[in-house]
């Protein structure tokens, strides 16, 4: 009975340590629950926090993290470094850190700072025109140079000359004091030789004055001739170039006859050849008669001929051509007449050929495009004058695209703005006084398409 006793004890004991750890071990985890609470609802709190200075998916950011360690280095945390950085760069630009960045931009509105304009390309532009301005004062200055130097070299002439009339008025005097230190003896004949001096000199002044007033009597003489002269001149080259004019138009003019138009083919024959100065690829407008060359005097258009000729060969008296354009049903007849408004048999125009030619129909006149329809003209026995000057034998006026007005500049305009202005404003005008001149003279003016139509040229 005593073992069974003392096992029951021990089974007792056993079971009552079991239930003191157990509740130990409750108490236990009860109390690091409350902890992990504690300490979660402190991280959440934290980051909540730090949410408000940088979100989470900015900490990894590589801008973020170089921020991190420049305030690391420095011994300040982000938002230390941050601040101490937009207050330096707000007083860089000159601003108050107080006023923040609305006030910085509203001292800055003096500067016509435009939106989304930042302050370097403000200052950039700034700086280019400074430079500009200062470029026009260093040019003022050296103007100012020159025109002092200018000054400085007539000071000294008048100054030379000035001493000159001095020295003879000095030498006047001498001579005059000398007469005076003469004794009483010889008064009354140095008063005499002092009247006949005084004499001399005011006979030499009216002559000398008598001398300008004719010179200049002469100088408005040769003036008024000068302008009765340029008026005579106006006149006789207005009269020359009417006289030049002859009663049909240049262009209009027949400079051949079809001899044969085979309808088997599209060779066409002419009756000029090698001796007629007809070269390879010269082009011809193809007529009925004489009486369909004329100029539309309501439109100032002229009429297309009924088919396009090119020279393909050049016999001694005839030419060999192909129809590079034909109207239906109005066909190419033994005896139609031919023309071409830079080619003639006996005479060789002549062609000033002006401003720049859209020929390709781009949109962009192009000074190539004039030098081609030069040469078309000298290459067909043309001859084509040099200069932008109308001279009174000319024959054919050939205009390009009309320059536009260019607007005028600011005031504040550079001086290569200003040579621009000038430069297209001058073209403009000359080519509107070319058109009147040549109208006033009536002298025939084309235009590319219209000169094309002339000689019949189709490959454009």
């Amino acid at each position: 009975m005593a073992v069974r006793s003392g096992a029951g004890t021990g089974v007792v004991v056993s079971l009552v340590v079991f239930i003191l750890t157990t509740v130990f071990l409750l108490i236990l985890s009860i109390v690091f629950y409350a902890g992990k609470a504690n300490e979660m609802e402190a991280k959440a709190g934290a980051e909540s926090t730090l949410s408000a200075y940088v979100r989470p998916n900015q900490r990894n950011n590589d801008s973020f993290k170089a921020m991190e360690a420049a305030a690391r280095a420095e011994g300040k945390s982000v938002t230390q470094y941050l601040t101490d950085r937009y207050d330096t760069l707000i007083g860089f630009a000159g601003g108050d850190s107080a006023g923040g960045i609305e006030k910085l931009k509203g001292d800055l509105a003096r500067f016509n700072l435009k939106e989304n304009e930042t302050l370097r390309s403000k200052m950039q532009d700034m700086f280019r025109d400074l430079n500009a301005r200062q470029e026009e004062l260093t040019g003022m200055k050296t103007q100012l140079t020159s025109l002092t130097d200018q000054l400085a070299e007539k000071d000294a002439l008048l100054k030379q000359t000035t001493e000159s009339h001095q020295q003879e008025m000095n030498a006047v005097e001498g001579r005059i004091a000398g007469y005076r230190d003469l004794t009483e003896e010889y008064r009354k004949k140095l008063d005499e030789a002092i009247d006949e001096l005084a004499q001399a000199k005011d006979a030499i002044r009216s002559r000398y004055e008598g001398r300008v007033t004719e010179l200049q009597n002469e100088t408005d003489r040769l003036g008024q001739d000068l302008v009765l002269m340029k008026s005579k001149l106006d006149q006789l080259e207005r009269a020359r170039a009417e006289a030049a004019l002859r009663a049909t138009h240049p262009g209009m003019l027949v400079d051949g006859k079809v001899v044969d138009a085979p309808s088997s083919n599209d060779q066409i024959f002419i009756d000029r050849g090698s001796k007629d100065r007809i070269v390879l690829g010269m082009t011809f407008e193809v007529y009925s008669d004489e009486n369909q060359i004329r100029l539309n005097p309501q439109t100032g258009e002229l009429p297309r001929g009924k088919a396009s000729l090119q020279v393909m060969k050049v016999n001694e008296t005839t030419s060999t051509c192909k129809v590079t354009r034909a109207v239906p049903g109005n066909p190419i007849i033994r005896g139609d007449v031919v023309a071409n408004a830079i080619y003639d048999p006996t005479y060789k125009f002549k062609f000033l050929v002006h401003g720049k030619f859209d020929i390709d129909g781009d949109g962009r006149p192009t000074e190539t495009e004039a030098e081609y329809l030069r040469s078309l003209v000298i290459n067909w026995g043309g001859s084509v004058i040099s200069g932008d000057d109308l001279p009174g034998d000319l024959d054919f006026l050939v205009l390009g695209a009309e320059p536009p007005k260019p607007p005028p500049p600011p005031d504040d305009a550079s001086a290569v703005v200003i040579d621009d202005y000038v430069r297209k404003n001058e073209a403009h005008d000359r080519y509107n006084q070319l058109f009147r001149q040549a109208r006033e003279a009536q002298i025939p003016v084309l235009n590319s398409n219209r000169f094309f139509i002339l000689i019949g040229h189709t490959d454009r």
